[in-house]
């Protein structure tokens, strides 16, 4: 199958990506799912009950922002609205990552904001991450709620079910899925020990902050 320079790049960056994911332990069976804006409106993303870890570039599926499909075979993730609600409301976002990665799944599961700066990643690439409630998996219930979270935010967690990050691609929204996972396991750790976890200073937060927010700035 022939595609455009730009949609292999980004079907090679996809399947890396989900590759690493599958690895990392972050997905198991047929969780998870990945996605990424095409520049001509199009978004390809990954298949329906597919172990994330045996992908191939030829198994992604192009659809449009309304969830038609422009290409390919099979059925596209489930959870397609949530990723088309995203890239609907946030014109910025150019991938979007959803995984079941075990300490992202503990923090979901307490239903608590991640606020405090525990670690430096979380202030360079995350910033404060939302907890949701409950909503049923694949619904426009979800995916709407997920889209309202995203005004302010890289990331948010989802209750007895996972995490989704997103980002100006997929790479990103990848590297933010990896930071998210790191807080969590932190902050499991200090409850597990019963310890209060140590916190950056608010003037190293707001310098680390700045730079985020500046290198955000300089890619739109």
């Amino acid at each position: 199958m022939s595609w455009s320079r730009e949609k292999q790049e980004l079907r090679r960056k996809i399947c890396q990506a989900v590759r690493q994911i599958a690895q990392a332990g972050y997905v198991a069976a047929n969780d998870g799912n990945l996605s990424a804006r095409c520049s001509d409106g199009g978004v390809l993303i990954t298949p329906s009950g597919v172990y994330k870890g045996d992908l191939e570039e030829d198994m992604l599926l192009e659809v449009d922002l309304e969830g038609r499909v422009l290409s390919g075979t099979g059925r596209p993730s489930s959870e397609s609205p949530m990723h088309l609600a995203l890239y609907r409301t946030r014109p910025e976002v150019g991938g979007v990552v959803h995984t079941h990665a075990p300490y992202s799944v503990f923090s979901a599961n307490l239903g608590e904001d991640l606020t405090e700066p525990i670690t430096a990643e979380w202030a360079l690439l995350l910033g404060p991450v939302p907890a949701l409630p409950w909503l049923p998996l694949g619904t426009e219930e979800l995916a709407g709620a997920v889209a309202r979270a995203a005004e302010g935010h890289s990331a948010a967690l989802l209750a007895h079910h996972g995490a989704v990050t997103w980002g100006r691609d997929v790479v990103q929204a990848w590297y933010r899925t990896q930071a998210l996972e790191q807080y969590c396991k932190q902050r499991y750790l200090g409850l597990l020990l019963g310890r209060p976890i140590p916190v950056l200073e608010p003037e190293e937060v707001r310098e680390l902050t700045v730079r985020r927010l500046a290198g955000e700035e300089r890619r739109n």
